[in-house]
This record gives C-alpha cells, structure tokens and sequence, in this order.
C-alpha cells in the first residue's frame, strides 16, 4: 500500500536518459530566471533600506540570496547533478514562503489583497518547469504552500480568516491549475523531444560502433596485405591475389550484413510480430523448413513496439541465435508461441531435433542439447541476454522447450 502511494505521487518511471537530457536543458538556463529575480530583489532591498520597519528588507535580503544560489546552481550543476534539482526545488519552496511573509509586512498593502500575490504567481508558474516526471510532487507541494498561507492568515487575523482572502483565493486556484498543467504539457513535449533525440544518437552510436567492431580488423589486414604486395609487387602471387580478393569480398560482406542488422532492428522495433514473420520464416523457408508462430491470445493486428533500441537488439539476436541453432540440429516442424500476461510477454518455443542414427524419426519434441551448445552460442548465451532484460528463461531438455518471460514495461502496446 505505501509503496502505491509512493509510485502515486512519485509518478511513472521515465527513461533514465531523455529525463537527464531534460533536467540538464532546464537547469543550463536557469541563470537567466536567476538574474531576474536577483535585479528584481536588489531593487526591493534598495526601496526598504531605510524603511522604519527592517523586517521587509531582510526579507529580500534573503530572497536575494536565495535567488543567487538558484544562478550558481545553474552555473555548476554538473558538478553535483544528482542533487541539483532538489537544491532547485527547494529554492523556489523557500522563495515563496518568504514572499508570502513580505506580504504580512508591508505598510501600504494589506496581505489580502491580490497585488501581494504577483511575485508569488510568477514563481508559482516558472519553477512548474522544474518538475519533470514529477507532476503529483509538484501538486503536492504548491498545495502545503497554499495551506501555510491560510494558516499564516489564520492566525494573524485572530483565528478568523476573512472574506477578502477568499475572494483573493478565487483568482489564485485557476492560476494553481495552468501553472499545473503547464507543467505536464511543457515536460511531456520536452521529454518527448529528448527521448526520440537520444534514441536517434544512441542508434547512429550503436550502428558505427557495430561497423568499427566488425570491419576493423578486416580492413586492418587488407591494408597491411596490400602494402605488403606494394612493397614487393614483382613477387606477387596467385595466392596473394586470392587472399586479397578474399579479404574485400568478406569485408565487403560484413558491411552488408551491418546494414542489413540495422534494418531488421528497426523492423522489430516497429512491429515484433510482423518483424518475426518476415525474419524467421525467411531463413526456415530458404531451407525447407516449417516454423509455425502462434499468437492467437494477442491478435495477428496487434501491434508491440520495442522503444529501447538496445532491447531491440538483444531480442533480434536472441530470436537469431535460436533460428540458427534449430536450423543446424533441427528437423521438420518448429514452434514458437507468444502470449500476453499483465505483467510479461511469453515465448514458448520447441522443436523436432535430429536422432541419432539407427532410430526412427518421431513428431516428438525431444533433446538434443549438445548439438545446441557446440553451435557457439549454447544456454549461456541465451541466459546471458534475456538477464540482461530482466527477463527469465528456461530450457527444458526432452521434450527440447524454451521457455522465455520478458516484462511488458519493455514493450509498447
């Protein structure tokens, strides 16, 4: 139950990286806020300075301070990022709470009326930028702001709070309510923006790190070969040549395949079922096999997007990895099943492998876990990667199974 509360006011999880690129973007700019509010409360302390009551010119003192820690802060938030935004928040908290004291000072302006509201509603409505993800939090706290402030009232007017507040509260409520959903749409637009910008750069990242990884070396061989053959070019061989013509063509390969890699990972992105049908019943019927894909519990429309490019590929490799396996050992009819529970994606897989000699073929699922492991790739591998995704697998050896359960957060439906 406490935990309920706590996700209630805390809000959904968001991807850790575009939230970082959203605080970083707020909180980079907000001197330019701070330099305002300081020219504003330097002014007050000039105006008060010889006030006969000192209480208001303190006041902005320490707002002026205040306001200077919110410009540092923007200055050298890398340095201690992971609070940063707390030190934000609170700020503004302490801004207000100040304000509101002002008001029950100032000699010529009683603190009921509207105008004692002004600075309070700019605040009110600038620091909503600084609560992305958190929009309960950000209710939550502006709501004891408003309750200290019925209190304060409360108590100055001798436990009676009068008519002139209430009507005053009438125009603060509204202003309560854009500044709230200013801050859901202007975090949602920005945390939308950021999250398709890193997805986009961690995308390219990956692809020319997968280039680097698998031609590199290739490439590394075919320039020493040819400056090898440079050097001694009247004693070049048929060999050599063939060497050559081999180190291009499968370099050439190479690339081809990272193209085509990324192609396929954005085709399971997209769609996981079409992606699957297209890729695996590809490879089965180049060689005369049969893979049947069920998925009556979804619905064949049923669409189930992967946001993560990185999780993208790690199923695209685990469904690979598979395919080839069943593919080297296996033979006739292969299976894989997917259902949909609240909290997984099920994938249930099985296949006929190969008997040994001398015994007659079966319908029967049965094991032949060696054959798997001396493929390469093994269950460690397997297990390796669905950990990877939070995920749980099981291999059961006869009848040969693979059993597969990965969080629904990881997909979108």
């Amino acid at each position: 139950m406490l935990q309920r509360l706590f996700r209630f006011f805390r809000g959904i999880p968001l991807e850790p990286i575009s939230l970082l690129a959203v605080y970083s973007e707020i909180i980079s700019k907000l001197y330019f806020l701070g330099f305002a509010y300081c020219l504003a409360y330097i002014q007050s302390v000039y105006l008060e300075w010889n006030a006969p009551d000192q209480t208001n010119c303190i006041l902005s003192a320490i707002q002026l301070v205040l306001s200077i820690i919110l410009v540092l802060t923007s200055f050298f938030y890398r340095r201690f990022f992971g609070f940063a935004p707390i030190i934000v928040r609170l700020t503004f908290f302490l801004l207000v709470l100040v304000e509101i004291e002002t008001g029950f000072h100032d000699p010529t302006i009683p603190y009921f009326d509207p105008r004692n509201w002004l600075t309070i509603t700019a605040l009110l409505a600038t620091s909503s930028f600084f609560y992305p993800g958190l929009v309960w939090q950000y209710i939550l706290e502006w709501s004891i702001v408003l309750l200290i402030y019925i209190l304060r009232v409360y108590f100055t007017n001798h436990t009676v709070i009068p008519i002139e507040t209430w009507r005053e509260m009438s125009t603060i409520f509204p202003l309560f309510l854009v500044a709230f959903f200013l801050n859901h749409w202007w975090f949602r637009t920005r945390y939308i923006a950021a999250y398709r910008g890193m997805l986009l750069e961690e995308k390219r990242r990956t692809f020319f790190q997968d280039i680097h990884d698998s031609l590199g070396s290739q490439l590394t061989d075919l320039v020493l070969l040819a400056q090898k053959l440079e050097k001694k070019s009247d004693e070049i061989t048929d060999d050599q040549l063939q060497k050559l013509r081999q180190l291009s063509e499968s370099a050439l390969q190479s690339l081809r395949n990272q193209v085509q890699e990324e192609d396929q990972r954005d085709l399971i992105q997209e769609s996981l079922l079409d992606g699957l049908k297209l890729l695996v019943k590809k490879r089965y019927k180049l060689v005369g096999r049969t893979i049947n894909l069920k998925w009556e519990s979804i619905g064949e429309e049923t669409m189930i997007k992967i946001p993560d490019p990185e999780v993208a590929h790690h199923i695209l490799q685990f469904f690979k990895e598979v395919t080839t396996n069943d593919l080297r050992h296996g033979n006739g009819t292969s299976e894989w099943k997917i259902d949909r529970t609240p909290d997984h994606l099920v994938f249930q897989f099985a296949t006929e492998l190969e008997k040994p000699e001398g015994k007659e073929k079966s319908s029967e699922f049965y094991s032949n876990k060696q054959g798997w492991n001396e493929s390469g790739i093994g269950e460690r591998g397997l297990h390796q990667r669905i950990k990877s995704l939070n995920g749980d697998l099981q291999i059961i050896e006869s009848p040969y199974q693979i059993h597969m359960k990965l969080p629904m957060s990881l997909f979108h439906i």
